[in-house]
């Protein structure tokens, strides 16, 4: 295993730059390479370390009960970190504008 990489605090997703161009650009790229969402719906997750915590692993329990296990080394960390960030951020976005009730003038 190599050195641990550094982390950046100065990449830390802020307020906003879910709306920076390059975001937008990238998530809607990935949008249009993952398909159809509902069709690979969770019902369920679980996250943990690695023993030696090189590796966060994802354990996902799909609608049809299999289940897909991913982990991400930690090259990748603060990477997945933030573009998780980013798009919670933009869903959380869209979800208010999308369900919200209406606010209109009083």
């Amino acid at each position: 295993m190599t050195d641990f990489p550094d982390f950046d605090p100065k990449t830390i997703p802020q307020h906003g730059d879910q709306h920076k161009a390059a975001v937008r650009s990238n998530q809607a790229e990935f949008q249009t390479a993952f398909g159809d969402f509902k069709s690979r719906h969770v019902t369920g997750f679980w996250l943990g370390p690695a023993p030696k915590g090189e590796w966060v692993g994802i354990h996902f329990d799909m609608e049809d009960g299999s289940t897909v296990k991913v982990a991400v080394p930690y090259i990748y960390w603060q990477q997945f970190g933030n573009e998780f960030a980013l798009a919670m951020m933009t869903a959380a976005e869209l979800c208010e504008a999308a369900y919200a009730p209406p606010k209109g003038r009083a």
